[in-house]
């Protein structure tokens, strides 16, 4: 971002930044779901995905629930960090889409602020928090497996993230065979 440009587009830069990020999120947390209950590709798991798991009632929200109510993603080591990011990003998220904007911060013009016109609440947008967004979103991309996203956003490549993912999948389906839940 310029100094010199007006709080407008400043706005308009944190909520590009944040809504596409979230949305990529969302998408890799729907596609986990997915490959939860599907763990190879057929036409069901199409369908589900599609159908359910993409529908506009299906939102945000409800993925992260049922994510929280399956017992396997429980017990991942990293549970507790994926739901305090995706919880983290899910509040930016719909903090920037729905809240307005305020002004200025009071220290500086590099920070603006936004708030909630029914509760007053006020968010300081600076590079603090998107410093922190990206935390959040380098380690959930890493965490879903999505390394191209991560190579494409962050020029991370790290060819253990699709390995571990796809060892994860078989794993899963093989415990899943032995359980007579296919």
């Amino acid at each position: 971002m310029l100094k010199d440009e007006n709080i407008e587009e400043k706005l308009d830069w944190y909520r590009g930044k944040i809504l596409s990020g979230a949305s990529e999120i969302e998408k890799s947390l729907g596609w986990r779901l997915r490959t939860y209950f599907f763990p190879t590709s057929n036409i069901n798991a199409s369908i589900f995905y599609q159908s359910i798991l993409n529908a506009s009632y299906f939102t945000f929200e409800r993925k992260i629930a049922l994510y929280q109510k399956i017992p396997y993603f429980k017990k991942l080591r990293n549970y507790a960090q994926v739901i305090n990011s995706l919880r983290f990003i899910q509040k930016l998220r719909n903090e920037l889409a729905h809240w307005e904007l305020l002004g200025y911060g009071t220290k500086n013009r590099d920070e603006i602020i936004i708030y909630n016109p029914v509760t007053f609440k006020k968010r300081r947008l600076n590079k603090r928090i998107i410093e922190e967004f990206i935390a959040h979103d380098k380690r959930l991309l890493k965490f879903f497996g999505w390394n191209y996203k991560l190579e494409s956003k962050y020029g991370i490549k790290n060819k253990n993230i699709s390995n571990s993912r796809t060892i994860e999948i078989r794993e899963f389906a093989r415990l899943l065979r032995y359980s007579k839940r296919i």
